[in-house]
């Protein structure tokens, strides 16, 4: 990625827009950016990691944070970066969430993140490709091929954050040469044989725990033991059929002598049973031959019974005659009683035909008035209706009339409140600027505030710092002290082992003289070697640390006097102001406001109060209009209706008061017609019943004369009947008639008769046939006793169930271990195929997730041999600036043995010949170790991935922990990169710097922001 042009607007301490247009430095490919402290030179790398990720270079402030102090409202807070990528240009523009000014109105309004992204395919055309802040970073990150976090540390080394590839652990250097190298593949390797053998593993303990369950089931320890079950049980099997088969045998013999016993039993038993019943049926002999006579005696009454029933018929006849001739002299006399009456009614109604001829001259004189009474309905209901319509309208009136005063009221009111808004308007401008002021000076002062206590917070840590500092150059100093006098009295240690196998005449294994006045004497106490570099790791180990306390010094300096300066200046722009309270420019603010907005929402409503007045007076001037035309149609309207009254009073005098109304006349005339018609009913009834009453009589005699005729015929016959009943009865032997009562019974009777004593003639005879030969097939057999032999057989029975009860039992089981035995070797099958496949993959599973002795992944394995090339390359660089002392090696070493293994790193000191870790250079040595590590990275990833561009390099500070030398070295080293194409940007407060460098972006501060322009020799 190469940058061409960047822009900033309100970004950090540039106010205004700034354009930095990369073009300018022609064929320089590095350059310089230069300016004192707090002028914005960070600013430049945040502002391109910004416009391509929405952070900033550090990762320690976001866009929210990065507004200008400086910005005028009107100014947005944006970057647009413009850059090259493999021969495509791209464009890009982005801005953070912050407040603006509102289009329309007074006021401000959030303005919300946003981010878009173009492709340039000349200098005028380009193509949209994404909008839209998280989408655009993601295509960033697809184009560049970096994250934010790894592209600040290959790309752009920011502050504090140079050393962060060389520092890093195992895991963190994984996932940046991850990403750089395109390794996933290698690590998906890894999770598929680590699945594939977890699959596996998980198939066997499943395999080995259904073993288990089968074998806790079967309650054995090995599939040996339900074998040797199975044989024992089959064994018992082959004895307990032996065993039924006896049972059964025994059991068939005491089955077949109770059966024989029960059937002797039962034919002895039958024997006697029938002996008794026929004593029974023997005993009810005389009984049968009384209902033998019985039987008798009811067949002679029955033929009886037919001349009896002729006789009571005809006795019945003679009674019902008699009751009848007697009811009706009783009706006849009734029917005289009515007659009479009848008579009587019908003689009354005569008498009044003289009020019915009334009645219907009244008819007539009523059907007369009917036509002039409608008509006078008519002309009643027409002035009823002028009434109404007179009073709507008067009502109307009344109702304009009230609204027009209303209306007056009104529009007095609102051209009153006219005034009133006006007023507001006029001081709306003053108002407003009151309020801009006094947020202004409590901004300031809350401003004054914060920054108040953030300078007592700082003075704070800054003391702490001090004496923190003070503290470690003292351990620093006295550590050295030691070291040195460590130092010495090795060296003359090592001179005495030396002296003590040196004889006269021999050479000095140092100077090579046979001359040795004074040989060196061996001191009391020699420090070991192990005890030297012990002491020289603490001593680099602390100052170290004296170098971390210093930077943290300068920077919390730095801060403080950055704080220092803006309280100064908002105090000189606060002027009196700044001595008010806050509470009180908090009033002053939220009256000044309150006043403000409430002229303002007066003045709004300005315009809509003189719309309405205007349509207030368009409405009185119709509703007038229309109160005239109403006055008009109401004196119309009374003229009519008295006119139409006088002619209505006239008419209605001619007709009988009573049948004024239609609804009286007709109720009238009903009256009487129903009175006629009453009348005449009750004449005609009168007739009809007089009608009745005559004739009824006259039928009523005529059958009382029919039925004593009748009645004196029936008598003769019934005594000739009777007669011939009596001489019969004698002849059949009945000598008195309750005799032959008694002796009669019904047809169902003498069948049940005559079935009895069939029935019992049947069974007798039955009976007797029945015991002779059961007596002859008893004869000759003796009782059995059943109870014994009944138990002899329950034994036998219960026996042989519970052989076959145990032989089911075995059986069951013989069938559980038998297909237990089967799964189990069908499991054991299985378990030695995964046993064998788990062999290989398990093996290639640890080997290539790092179960080893090096803690090393196959990803870290390929990792590793790039990061051989990468050290490599480092080292060729690392040497020059460091004049051959140092190389970069990779190391097998973990911190812990749980540690990711394989990615470590360390330095080959040639001055001592032992390697130790990078994390015990001193400050300079660790920015020439990370300048080195960082060129090699951009070497190998350019060499290996055409994807993938380093073409850039920034790096942000470390040069001033360098003396002349190695300041000189590292510069051969960048000179040499940017020969080979890529542009190198180098952000460094270091003199020695800007004088050697002919390209160089000064940055300048002023009162209004900062400002960056290329100094080009």
């Amino acid at each position: 990625m190469k940058p061409i042009k960047l822009s900033m607007g309100a970004f950090g301490p540039y106010a205004e827009m700034q354009d930095i247009d990369f073009r300018e430095l022609g064929n320089h490919h590095i350059f310089l950016i230069h300016g004192p402290t707090g002028s914005g030179k960070t600013t430049i790398l945040d502002g391109i990691c910004f416009a391509l990720y929405g952070d900033t270079s550090g990762a320690e402030r976001n866009g929210k944070n990065m507004r200008s102090h400086h910005g005028k409202p009107d100014q947005m807070t944006e970057v647009t970066f413009e850059f090259e990528i493999r021969g495509e240009t791209y464009r890009i523009y982005r801005i953070p969430e912050q407040e603006r000014p509102k289009k329309s109105g007074t006021g401000t309004t959030l303005q919300t993140a946003d981010a878009t992204l173009w492709k340039r395919n000349g200098e005028d055309d380009e193509v949209l490709l994404k909008t839209g802040w998280k989408v655009v970073t993601e295509e960033i990150e697809n184009i560049i091929g970096f994250k934010s976090s790894q592209f600040r540390q290959v790309i752009m080394l920011p502050q504090g954050q140079f050393r962060k590839l060389l520092t890093a652990d195992s895991v963190e250097r994984q996932n940046i040469l991850e990403k750089l190298f395109g390794t996933e593949l290698y690590r998906m390797i890894e999770e598929l044989l680590k699945k594939s053998a977890k699959d596996i593993r998980d198939e066997i303990k499943k395999n080995q725990e259904h073993q288990r369950l089968i074998l806790s089931q079967s309650a054995c320890q090995s599939i040996d033991e339900i074998d040797r079950i199975i044989t024992e049980h089959e064994a018992r099997m082959k004895e307990l059929e032996e065993e039924l088969g006896e049972k059964i045998d025994a059991l068939k013999k005491v089955q077949e002598a109770f059966i024989q016993g029960k059937a002797n039993n039962d034919k002895i038993k039958e024997k006697e049973m029938l002996q008794k019943e026929l004593q029974e049926v023997q005993g009810r002999i005389p009984s049968m031959e009384r209902k033998r006579q019985e039987l008798l005696q009811a067949r002679k009454a029955a033929t009886l019974e037919e001349m009896e029933k002729i006789t009571r018929l005809i006795s019945k006849d003679k009674e019902s005659w008699e009751k009848n001739l007697a009811q009706k002299e009783k009706e006849m006399l009734q029917a005289a009683e009515n007659y009479k009456g009848a008579e009587e009614c019908l003689k009354l109604q005569n008498q009044r035909e003289d009020l019915r001829e009334e009645l219907r001259k009244k008819n007539m004189e009523l059907q007369g008035f009917t036509e002039r009474v409608r008509n006078l309905d008519q002309r009643r209901q027409s002035i009823q209706q002028m009434k109404i319509t007179h009073d709507q309208i008067l009502k109307e009136k009344t109702d304009i009339e009230a609204m027009l005063k209303g209306l007056d009221e009104k529009l007095e009111k609102e051209i009153g409140l006219l005034e009133v808004h006006k007023e507001y308007s006029h001081r709306l401008p003053s108002l407003e600027g009151r309020y801009k002021e006094v947020e202004s000076y409590f901004n300031k002062k809350m401003s004054l505030v914060q920054q108040e206590e953030q300078f007592s917070l700082m003075e704070k840590e800054y003391g702490k710092l001090v004496k923190e500092t003070e503290a470690a150059e003292e351990t620093y100093q006295r550590n050295k002290k030691e070291y040195f006098g460590l130092q010495e009295m090795w060296n003359r240690g090592q001179a005495a082992v030396l002296a003590q196998d040196i004889t006269s005449g021999d050479p000095c294994p140092v100077c090579g003289s046979t001359h040795h006045p004074k040989l060196a004497v061996k001191e009391e106490r020699m420090p070991t070697e192990s005890e030297l570099k012990d002491k020289q790791f603490e001593l680099e180990r602390l100052e170290k640390e004296r170098e971390q306390w210093k930077v943290a010094l300068g920077k919390i300096a730095l801060e403080k006097d950055k704080i220092e300066n803006m309280i100064q200046l908002l105090r000189a722009e606060l002027g009196d102001k700044g001595e008010l309270d806050i509470s009180q420019l908090k009033q002053a603010l939220d009256d000044a406001k309150d006043q403000w907005n409430q002229a303002l929402e007066q003045s709004v409503k300005i315009e809509g109060l003189q719309k309405n007045i205007e349509t207030m007076k368009e409405t009185q001037q119709k509703h007038k209009e229309s109160l005239g035309v109403i006055e008009e149609t109401l004196k119309k309207c009374m003229e009519e209706y008295q006119s139409n009254l006088g002619a209505f009073k006239q008419e209605e005098n001619s007709i009988p008061e009573e049948i004024r109304s239609l609804d009286a006349l007709t109720k009238r005339h009903q009256e009487v017609v129903q009175q006629l018609k009453g009348e005449m009913e009750a004449k005609e009834k009168a007739q009809k019943a007089f009608d009745r009453a005559d004739k009824s009589l006259e039928v009523l005699k005529a059958e009382i004369a029919g039925g004593q005729k009748t009645l004196h015929e029936i008598h003769e016959k019934y005594i000739v009947e009777k007669k011939k009943f009596v001489e019969r009865l004698q002849g059949a032997g009945f000598e008195k008639y309750q005799d032959y009562e008694n002796a009669k019974k019904s047809e169902a009777e003498v069948e049940s008769l005559e079935h009895e004593i069939k029935g019992f003639d049947g069974k007798l005879q039955s009976i007797q046939e029945q015991l002779d030969k059961a007596v002859k097939s008893a004869q000759g057999i003796t009782m059995v006793d059943l109870e014994k032999i009944q138990s002899e057989m329950e034994g036998a029975e219960k026996a042989k169930d519970e052989i076959l009860k145990l032989q089911v039992n075995i059986s069951e089981k013989l069938k559980s271990e038998k297909r237990a035995f089967k799964e189990i070797e069908k499991l054991n099958e299985q378990l030695c195929k995964m046993e064998k496949e788990f062999a290989d993959v398990g093996y290639l599973s640890d080997i290539s997730n790092g179960n080893n002795a090096y803690g090393l992944t196959l990803q870290r394995f390929v990792l590793g041999t790039l990061l051989d090339d990468i050290t490599d390359a480092a080292t060729q660089r690392l040497k020059l600036m460091s004049k051959g002392r140092y190389h970069l090696r990779r190391t097998m070493d973990r911190a812990r043995k749980n540690a990711a293994g394989g990615l470590e790193l360390e330095v080959f000191d040639t001055y001592t010949g032992i390697e130790r870790p990078v994390t015990t250079l001193s400050g300079g040595e660790t920015f020439l170790a990370s300048l080195s590590l960082a060129l090699g990275l951009a070497d190998v990833v350019q060499a290996y991935s055409g994807g993938i561009n380093l073409d850039t390099i920034f790096v942000d500070e470390g040069f001033g922990t360098l003396d002349p030398e190695a300041l000189d070295f590292a510069m051969r080293a960048l000179i040499d990169l940017q020969q080979g194409g890529r542009l190198v940007g180098i952000i460094s407060h270091v003199p020695e710097l800007r004088e050697r460098m002919d390209a160089r972006l000064e940055v300048m501060t002023t009162d209004k922001g900062s400002r960056a322009v290329f100094r080009i020799a």
